[in-house]
């Protein structure tokens, strides 16, 4: 019997519908789980976003593990080409062809061969820590973003379970989110950004004039000594600003709100709420209203 010392230290997170487990029982950061090849019940475990922790269907009874392949029937061919005689028979048992042999001197006509047996499995014995008992369904995710959790919860929380802890994330964070999701989702027929940096952000709406506006421009104003050569040109839209924002405090910028969740899950969602209303309000086409000669705008038809 394998002294307790040896057993291999397991810890389980139990869920409704499964389990997951790891042997990294200390949380090491630079760790090389040995669960990927052991066999839990009979199955492989199935692998998750975090390398040191594997599904499982329950918590296992035996643990196993596969013995390397042995080689059988170790012995030397007589290579292609070459005559089969007294002494150079077709096969050499491996004992006989070593320095005190009679076939030492024709061992380079030869090439080794042998075969390869299955050796089964062997028991590995284990250790069992549950971790927590998590009621309804649980997943090990894995986080676009870097959500800063509450100093007791980091205190009394397994790591993979912070998750499903309320969060938060930095107002640099939150403003970069918003910042990069605009830029790639803006439709520039509806709005532009007219500053776009890493203290603050304003974007513009192009509204629709409700009739064009004229302007004279000087088609020789960059040469003073010609005379003025006019030209009537029109406007057929303007600009309003629609959404203004900055991640701490910068001239007369709104500051950006954390964005939160109860948990990990409903953070994710909260932001993906926030950027789909955004969207929308930033990409609506908007025209002048022409009853209020543009005092108003047209939305959606109302």
């Amino acid at each position: 019997m394998k002294n307790k010392s040896e057993e291999l230290k397991l810890m389980f997170i139990k869920t409704k519908e499964k389990i997951f487990v790891s042997d990294n029982v200390a949380g090491n950061s630079y760790f090389h789980t040995k669960l990927a090849h052991l066999y839990f019940d009979g199955e492989l475990p199935a692998k998750t976003f975090k390398s040191d922790w594997f599904e499982l269907k329950s918590i296992p009874i035996e643990l196993t593990r596969k013995v390397p392949e042995r080689e059988i029937n170790h012995r030397y061919e007589l290579k292609e080409g070459f005559v089969v005689t007294e002494l150079t028979p077709q096969t050499i048992h491996e004992r006989y062809i070593d320095e005190d042999s009679e076939y030492y001197e024709v061992k380079g006509l030869y090439t080794r061969q042998y075969e390869t047996e299955d050796a089964g499995f062997e028991v590995v014995p284990f250790e069992i820590h549950l971790v927590e008992e998590v009621e309804g369904n649980f997943e090990i995710t894995r986080s676009q973003y870097n959500p800063q959790y509450g100093l007791l919860d980091k205190i009394q929380t397994h790591p993979n379970l912070l998750q499903l802890k309320p969060c938060k994330l930095t107002k640099e964070e939150t403003y970069k989110i918003i910042r990069e999701h605009i830029k790639l989702n803006i439709n520039p027929k509806y709005a532009r950004i007219s500053s776009d940096y890493d203290f603050c952000l304003t974007v513009e709406k192009v509204i629709e004039r409700f009739e064009p506006e004229s302007y004279t421009v000087d088609l020789n104003a960059m040469c003073p000594r010609r005379k003025p050569k006019l030209e009537t040109r029109y406007r057929t839209s303007r600009k309003a600003r629609v959404y203004e924002a900055a991640p701490k405090s910068y001239q007369k910028y709104p500051i950006v709100e954390n964005f939160v969740g109860e948990s990990l899950q409903d953070l994710d969602n909260n932001i993906k709420i926030f950027l789909h209303k955004l969207m929308d309000k930033i990409n609506e086409p908007v025209v002048d209203c022409e009853h209020c000669k543009g005092r108003g705008v047209i939305t959606n038809g109302n």
